[in-house]
């Protein structure tokens, strides 16, 4: 089989110049990104991507690394220039939209059956329901554990109840620079394991970006939802 070589004609090569001329440089600390996904749910946005420049001082990541940034507020939005410090690193075996998806509410579940109402094999576990949808991914790694999920019907005796001011208490808990990174490979390695496989995700392209931001927030869905730009693919 003969192979041959693709050149990129001068011009071409000037044009992809200018372009990247024109981006944002990322400052001291800071890092340029390019967009991969956006995860949208109740508990707001999170963005991932890979790492395209890295500034001054930013040590801890490199271009084309893969990160997660999680978005305050619910408006789907992607910032070109971020803080390393703001950043997750994501495995190479961790697709694209399993990670805007799930560490949200996966740092939530791990903040609660590990550090809130720790929860262990042959527990038994009464999950209260959570308006962000939660709930079921706390219920997911309580199984995940070894631990019965009972249900407000059950009369037998609980080991563990997990109420509304748990989750309310999850959803204002703050890593520490460097902890949220070990949190988050607890999820990526539940998400290995398929902990989480019965949890509906859907996939739609960023152009519905709009539409399902309102869906959410008028509770006609409950997410995740993944908005996959049209160059982008799910493979991890």
């Amino acid at each position: 089989m003969t192979t041959q070589s693709v050149s990129i004609k001068p011009e071409r090569q000037l044009s992809i110049r200018r372009q990247r001329q024109l981006l944002p440089r990322p400052g001291i600390g800071q890092v340029r990104l390019n967009l991969g996904a956006v995860g949208l749910s109740p508990l707001g946005v999170q963005v991932v991507g890979t790492v395209d420049a890295v500034g001054r001082e930013a040590v801890g990541f490199a271009a084309g690394d893969r990160v997660a940034l999680r978005i305050p507020g619910s408006k789907p939005a992607f910032p070109r220039i971020a803080s390393e410090r703001d950043l997750i690193g994501i495995p190479k075996d961790i697709s694209f939209d399993d990670a805007a998806a799930i560490l949200p509410a996966g740092l939530m579940a791990r903040t609660i059956v590990k550090q809130l109402r720790p929860i262990g094999r042959s527990n038994r576990v009464h999950i209260a329901t959570d308006d962000f949808g939660a709930d079921r991914f706390v219920a997911a790694w309580a199984r995940h554990l070894g631990a019965t999920v009972v249900s407000d019907a059950d009369v037998q005796p609980t080991d563990v109840r997990i109420t509304t001011a748990d989750f309310a208490a999850a959803r204002r808990w703050k890593f520490g620079h460097g902890l949220a990174q070990v949190a988050a490979a607890d999820v990526f390695q539940l998400i290995r394991e398929g902990a989480f496989a019965e949890v509906d995700v859907r996939i739609h392209p960023l152009g519905d970006a709009t539409r399902i931001q309102n869906e959410i927030e008028q509770k006609r869905m409950a997410g995740p939802v993944v908005l996959m730009p049209a160059d982008v693919t799910l493979a991890a």
